[in-house]
């Protein structure tokens, strides 16, 4: 801990909590809009968030183009957890915020001081001594998955039984009997490893794939499904709902009719509103014969290498149970209190109005990996903290960005922060000159018709267009490694 963050006589503008994707970009935006009296909390001692902790074969759910933002280029069509890690290391690099975060830093504890109008925050460095920050602003970037889901389960330990976190060698599936049990990502990447392990095994191993609730997942790669970002960009976000749902609907029906699987389909039709839709895992159609799926059942009970359902099932000679059950929320912080009526709200109101704010919080996957949203958002952020007035109007009414919805993606996240310019526009301030009516969205529509025709990404800004940058297809060379030593701005 330095002199900035452990002298309670400094008055810092803001604190950031929280060195993952949301808190990164949030960052980079305070500082080019000129708050320098700002630091970003870390509690581990490497940036990346839940991306830091994920086994290097897990896959972003978002197109690679929504990581284009200043002046990086891919064209790659599906990133793992090493290339955000890599994206991560070049932005803060490229931006040189390395002065204004701090790893390992975990904070205890929060407190508002009315008598002072700041925040006194109990901060600590792995075990040393408690420190104190004070600031203005609160800000949580703390994202929607922290820690590891590990159900309990009835066991002898004669299978071991391996979360998806922990799981960094998938060849070792290879002539094995596995059970992967769960329905979301981290299970169907589980499931389509194995698979792959188990290609050339000659028929040794075999694959059982057990889930509550069958989700939908797309069958294609989420570069073909460049459409559906065309379609939200164009006609906004309430008015493309129903359209994206039956189409999204339609196109899943359709790849999984043609593999000849419609019973893994929900039930339900796809409401995007309150369920997310996962591109990709084709490999699970292609390949559906090798899999022994058990929808509606959970693990009763392991004994001597059997696995026994809740359905009666019982599976024998079991060699490796991989868990893709998934991360649950961060632990709450001390002083804040219960965060759940401020999701989605980020202006929160009520006691904690103007001081206190959540980016990112209790969002459908989606928007959370989305570093082009968080870039448009947090350009409106910190321009009505700027603006009195803007915020004051923000926070007063109803709807805009203070009132939850069930689900934003991170188009739908793009579309409300332009409801939010065009609010603004009459009175000509800042936050209507952010985005220039049609120009934005122009510019992002022709983006996404050249990647979808020409499978080409180039760089997207939400106020500008680049057309060549850093590319984050090599290997990051001179990356510097962020530390707690400040450097300077250069």
């Amino acid at each position: 801990m330095d002199k900035q963050t452990d002298d309670d006589d400094t008055l810092l503008d803001a604190v950031i909590v929280g060195g993952g994707i949301g808190g990164i970009v949030m960052l980079a935006e305070g500082v080019a809009q000129g708050t320098t009296r700002i630091l970003l909390l870390e509690r581990s001692e490497q940036l990346g968030g839940i991306w830091a902790k994920l086994p290097a074969w897990q896959t972003i759910q978002n197109h690679p183009l929504d990581f284009c933002l200043q002046g990086f280029t891919t064209r790659k069509r599906v990133w793992y957890a090493g290339d955000v890690l890599h994206f991560l290391a070049d932005y803060v690099r490229v931006q040189r915020l390395e002065p204004f975060i701090r790893l390992g830093v975990n904070l205890r504890s929060c407190v508002w001081l009315d008598d002072e109008q700041c925040w006194r925050l109990a901060v600590a460095a792995g075990s040393g001594t408690p420190a104190t920050i004070r600031c203005r602003r609160l800000i949580l970037c703390t994202g929607r998955h922290a820690e590891p889901i590990v159900p309990s389960i009835d066991t002898d330990g004669s299978v071991p039984i391996v979360h998806s976190s922990a799981w960094h060698r998938p060849e070792e599936a290879a002539g094995k009997r596995v059970v992967v049990i769960g329905g979301g990502a981290s299970a169907l990447d589980l499931c389509s490893l194995v698979l792959a392990a188990q290609k050339d095994d000659g028929g040794r191993g075999r694959l059982h794939w057990v889930l509550r609730r069958a989700k939908f997942f797309s069958g294609a790669g989420a570069w073909r499904l460049w459409p559906v970002t065309v379609l939200q960009l164009t006609l906004g976000t309430t008015a493309s709902t129903c359209l994206l749902n039956a189409a999204l609907d339609a196109h899943a029906r359709i790849v999984f009719w043609w593999h000849g699987r419609l019973a893994w389909l929900p039930v339900e039709r796809l409401d995007l509103r309150d369920t997310q839709y996962i591109p990709g895992r084709g490999a699970l159609l292609e390949h559906a014969r090798r899999i022994d799926r058990h929808p509606g059942a959970e693990v009763e009970t392991v004994r001597h290498g059997r696995v026994t359902l809740t359905d009666g099932t019982r599976l024998d000679d079991i060699d490796l149970i991989l868990l893709g059950t998934g991360y649950a929320p961060p632990a709450p912080i001390d002083g804040v209190g219960d965060l759940g009526d401020l999701a989605l709200k980020t202006f929160a109101t009520g006691q904690h109005r103007g001081r206190l704010f959540l980016v990112g919080e209790r969002l459908l996957d989606t928007t959370g990996a989305a570093p082009i949203a968080y870039h448009a958002f947090s350009r409106v952020f910190w321009t009505l903290l700027r603006d009195e007035a803007a915020l004051e109007e923000v926070t007063r009414p109803p709807g805009q960005l203070e009132k939850p919805q069930p689900n934003l993606n991170h188009l739908d996240l793009f579309n409300r922060v332009a409801a939010l310019g065009s609010l603004f526009r009459a009175r000509r301030g800042p936050l209507g000159r952010l985005f220039p009516w049609g120009t934005w969205r122009g510019k992002m529509l022709w983006t996404t018709l050249v990647e979808g025709l020409w499978y080409r990404t180039t760089v997207l800004f939400a106020d500008r267009l680049l057309g060549h940058g850093l590319s984050l297809d090599e290997p990051a060379k001179g990356a510097a490694a962020v530390t707690n030593e400040p450097r300077g701005r250069g």
